[in-house]
């Protein structure tokens, strides 16, 4: 199967979100990486219609085959290198992809399992993290919370793993 790379635009469209991307769309823009394929962004976002999402995210600009020449992948920072304008927060400092993507997680859990405005001081703190180290000192007080309620017991471990697979570091 096909694998992506996020362009200059995608990049831009996490950031920005002006796209006016589904939820679903979105999802899958920020698991692109150049390295996961079709199936795999498939099974990691939950879209049993990966493939029509990826054309779509393909043909509005965000995405391109990975095989592309690094010229045209101005999205696509490698290892060790810093990461294009785009991929900055507003005080400067870089933000990971998969950061972004952990940070969603675990807020869009939270509010699925406590409401909008439970937990609130929890998804702040959430969102403010700029470092993995950071997100990871609140893994267990996320995952108290998630447990707080009959459902998120049950799901807990399943919950607390797909985290841990998009955690960086």
């Amino acid at each position: 199967m096909s694998t992506y790379q996020k362009t200059a635009q995608g990049q831009q469209e996490i950031i920005d979100r002006a796209g006016g991307l589904g939820l679903r769309a979105r999802r899958l823009l920020i698991l692109v990486d150049g390295q996961r394929d079709a199936a795999e962004l498939g099974r990691l976002s939950g879209d049993t219609q990966v493939e029509d999402t990826l054309h779509t995210l393909a043909e509005a600009g965000f995405i391109q085959p990975a095989s592309a020449s690094a010229s045209t992948a101005a999205g696509s920072p490698s290892a060790g290198a810093t990461p294009p304008e785009g991929t900055r927060t507003a005080q400067g400092a870089a933000r990971e992809p998969s950061l972004t993507l952990a940070q969603d997680f675990m807020m869009n859990t939270l509010r699925t399992f406590h409401g909008p405005y439970g937990k609130l001081d929890l998804v702040k703190r959430i969102h403010a993290s700029r470092q993995a180290t950071e997100l990871r000192a609140l893994f267990d007080e996320w995952l108290q919370s998630i447990s707080e309620s009959r459902i998120g017991r049950k799901r807990a471990d399943e919950l607390s793993a797909r985290l841990l697979e998009v955690m960086p570091g």
